[in-house]
């Protein structure tokens, strides 16, 4: 029984933290405050009565429709919080319930309020990365004191990923964002220079498959702009996951 309800209670807390994601996404890039207020209808203002704001259920029952205007509801809502409650599971998988966990579920979900928002207004707030620099450093001093971790893990993966792209940006100035650099340094200290590094290959390569199927199926060009925040936080979230096997995969192939 306990087996059954631990995976159902990360769902619904998954989802529970993606409904506020939400709120983070729409109301960061107005600089509006996420901590009061509460939620209402962008088409008619009316606010949304808590029976009406159940995550993912609400989206469902009322048929993707504002109760009050009947004006479609945004798909991103529903996905958000589909999305962030099935990373709390991969992440339960994989590391079960442990402090590593916890810091890797707040890591998943800061990023996912990045990609979302660099989607659409091509900018990663430096709020958000400076979150993720505290967590990293919270995680760092846990990970070197209780799990004997080298501290030193942590300082290189600030520069591994980070210190390449600044050069990069500076070679190609219109190519590299600034917000770009500072993620994969704050996050570098989060999970260390080894997976950073694997993170940045894995979504420099999930960048080239977009462009790829923005040139040929959606007729874009070389120079249509692509926001890289949601890339590289693919690329990091599948390193946190798998990185480890990857690496052990890759080596074996040379070793």
């Amino acid at each position: 029984m306990i087996i059954i309800a631990t995976p159902v209670l990360i769902f619904i807390f998954g989802l529970l933290i993606g409904s506020f994601l939400n709120v983070c996404i729409f109301r960061i890039p107005l600089k509006k405050t996420i901590v009061k207020g509460r939620s209402y209808c962008p088409s008619c203002n009316s606010p949304i009565p808590w029976y009406c704001n159940i995550p993912l259920f609400s989206y469902i029952f009322l048929k993707g429709r504002c109760r009050n205007c009947k004006e479609k509801i945004s798909l991103i809502y529903p996905t958000v919080e589909l999305l962030n409650a099935v990373l709390y599971l991969l992440i339960w998988k994989v590391y079960g319930l442990t402090v590593p966990a916890i810091f890797f579920a707040a890591l998943f979900s800061i990023l996912v309020i990045i990609s979302f928002i660099d989607f659409k207004y091509q900018i990663i707030p430096d709020g958000l990365v400076l979150t993720i620099l505290i967590l990293g450093v919270a995680n760092g001093i846990y990970q070197t004191t209780v799990l004997n971790v080298p501290w030193y893990n942590w300082v290189v993966g600030f520069f591994a990923a980070s210190v390449p792209l600044l050069i990069l940006g500076l070679i190609f100035p219109e190519g590299m964002g600034g917000g770009d650099i500072k993620l994969m340094a704050a996050t570098g200290l989060f999970i260390g220079w080894k997976l950073i590094l694997l993170s940045l290959f894995i979504g420099a390569l999930y960048g080239g498959i977009v462009s790829i199927f923005v040139i040929l199926v959606k007729k874009g060009s070389l120079k249509t702009a692509l926001p890289f925040g949601p890339m590289l936080s693919l690329g990091i979230v599948t390193c946190v996951l798998t990185g480890n096997q990857l690496l052990s995969w890759y080596l074996s192939i040379f070793l």
